[in-house]
């Protein structure tokens, strides 16, 4: 099912987008707790933790977007070419912001 409309929000059915912020804050929760289970970062850390860290805040950084996306009705289009992003896409990993087209580029 792919989403037709310019405004993602009004044909997303409210059991996915209800499925979708779930996943949302579920992974948020998961980030944040591996986080918070790291140990702390010191200067010049070049650990797998550090490299580890770094990408668990990036993450963290993408679902608390597209939670954002979600809430002000942006959240289902590609950020690089305003395409729309498929729903099996947005609820297999739902903080994507590109289409699969602009990801592969």
């Amino acid at each position: 099912m792919h989403i037709q409309s310019r405004d993602p929000q009004a044909t997303i059915p409210p059991e996915v987008r209800a499925r979708i912020e779930e996943a949302l804050n579920d992974a948020a929760t998961s980030r944040q707790r591996q986080l918070e289970d790291l140990p702390p970062p010191t200067d010049g850390d070049s650990t797998p933790n550090s490299a580890l860290r770094g990408t668990v805040e990036r993450i963290l950084t993408e679902i608390r977007a597209a939670q954002d996306r979600l809430a002000v009705g942006t959240f289902g289009i590609c950020r690089r070419c305003g395409a729309t992003i498929p729903i099996e896409r947005l609820e297999l990993r739902p903080w994507v912001d590109t289409c699969v087209r602009c990801a592969d580029r």
